[in-house]
């Protein structure tokens, strides 16, 4: 069990809550990933689906079927994303550990791992320190 993590969007619309500790802990290398947020790498935490839960303006956000498997959800009015479903893991919700309140960590520091690194951008150097994989 951990402390309630809260978290929104940039612009305070969308607001939710994570009662349960995340299970996974990813950097996601994909292009797809690099795409979607303008950066070198995107971090996601995974936690039950029943341990997420939105306390405002969840109306406020729309999907993007990024993949045959992955639906991302972001708030309309500022563009963050917020969570992430992927149909192989329907019992789980995917969602950024960067846009929680006062930097709370998600949990899952036994499985924290840089994913897709087959595809990261040739120039950026990662530590020694976490596993790597070439997929999820």
């Amino acid at each position: 069990m951990i402390d309630v993590l809260k978290g929104g969007c940039q612009c305070g619309t969308v607001r939710f809550e994570v009662s349960e500790p995340a299970t996974d802990l990813y950097h996601c290398h994909c292009s797809m990933c690099r795409k979607v947020h303008g950066t070198v790498f995107a971090t996601y935490a995974v936690c039950p689906r029943s341990g997420m839960r939105f306390i405002q303006g969840e109306d406020n956000l729309s999907a993007f079927k990024s993949s045959p498997d992955v639906t991302r959800r972001f708030c309309k009015t500022c563009g963050c994303q917020i969570a992430i479903d992927v149909a192989y893991q329907p019992d789980d919700i995917w969602f950024m550990p960067g846009i929680l309140d006062d930097a709370d960590h998600p949990g899952a520091d036994q499985t924290e791992r840089h994913i897709f690194v087959a595809d990261k951008l040739p120039w950026l150097h990662l530590d020694e320190v976490l596993p790597r994989t070439d997929q999820a």
